[in-house]
This record gives C-alpha cells, structure tokens and sequence, in this order.
C-alpha cells in the first residue's frame, strides 16, 4: 500500500480525536470527584497568556476539521467556540470526527498537489504547498494543541499516562 494523505492523515486524526474524547472524559470525571463546575477546569491554563483548556480542545477539533477540509478542496465547516461545557465539547469533538471521516478520500489525497492557502490573520494569507501545509502547518499544529490540552490536565491533577495521550492505536 502506497502511503496517502487519505489513509495516513485519517486515521491519525481518527486516532487523535478519539484520544481527545478520551482526556475530556478524565477531565469530565476529575471535575466530578472534586465538585468543580465545569468552567473551573475549563478555564485552566499553564501560564497567563496562554489560552484556557476550553479553548485548546476547540482548537483541536476546529483545526483538524478545517485544514482536512482545505486539502479535500471542501467548504470548511463553521467552529463558532461557544461551548461552555464538557457535553458541548463533546458533542463538537464528535462532530470534527464524523466531518473527516466523509471527507472524500481522493479529494483528500489531491490536496498534496496544491497550493493551500491559509489566512493569518484579517489582512495576511499565507501559501503553503501541500506537503509542507501537511507537515510543517497542520500536523505540528494540532499535535501542539492536543499535548497542551494533556498538559494542562496533568497540571492540574488530573491522573493520566502516556497511553490516555496516545489513544487506541490501530492494528
């Protein structure tokens, strides 16, 4: 089997986002023991200017969804970032699952042979052919965003291992 973007980058986002639901139910259920609101943990976050762990499983679920979307050449689906809770990020995780997984795999795989084009910003677009859009952008990306989600949980005590961060690894 020749390697495509299709039947690599899927099945990682697959992987990852099952991992993302995962550590949202750790933190769900740790909230729960110590009788925390959910915003308490939600709001959680490693330094002062960084952005809170609400927003960091946003990002996750957005930026998968999205830049699997601009390399399948699809309309890029709408993350308003209103969830104020654990069932509403979960509710948006499975969502960002389902989305990849009816992307159209040929569609997928093309997007390696063009110029992807990704604003920065409201005045900045920055090109990046498909390769590197795929892996110096989009992967280094959400795999950033997904260890501060694990981060920010084992900072604040959650019990998690390697293997909650890696998730169900295909055979």
């Amino acid at each position: 089997m020749s390697l495509t973007v299709s039947n690599v980058v899927k099945p990682v986002i697959q992987q990852y986002l099952g991992s993302l639901l995962h550590l949202l139910e750790c933190a769900q259920t740790f909230s729960q023991q110590k009788n925390l609101a959910d915003e308490v943990l939600l709001q959680s976050r490693l330094a002062p200017d960084m952005h809170p762990l609400v927003w960091q499983f946003q990002m996750v679920s957005e930026f998968s969804a999205r830049c699997a979307s601009r390399l399948a050449e699809q309309e890029l689906p709408n993350y308003p970032n209103t969830e104020t809770t654990f069932a509403e990020l979960k509710s948006r995780i499975e969502n960002a699952i389902s989305h990849v997984a009816n992307l159209d795999d040929g569609n997928l795989d093309a997007g390696l042979l063009r110029i992807q084009s990704v604003p920065f910003g409201p005045d900045k677009t920055v090109e990046f052919r498909g390769p590197i859009y795929l892996n110096h952008f989009f992967l280094p990306n959400f795999f950033f965003h997904l260890t501060t989600v694990y981060n920010i949980l084992r900072h604040n005590g959650v019990a998690l291992g390697k293997l909650d961060f890696m998730g169900d690894i295909p055979s």
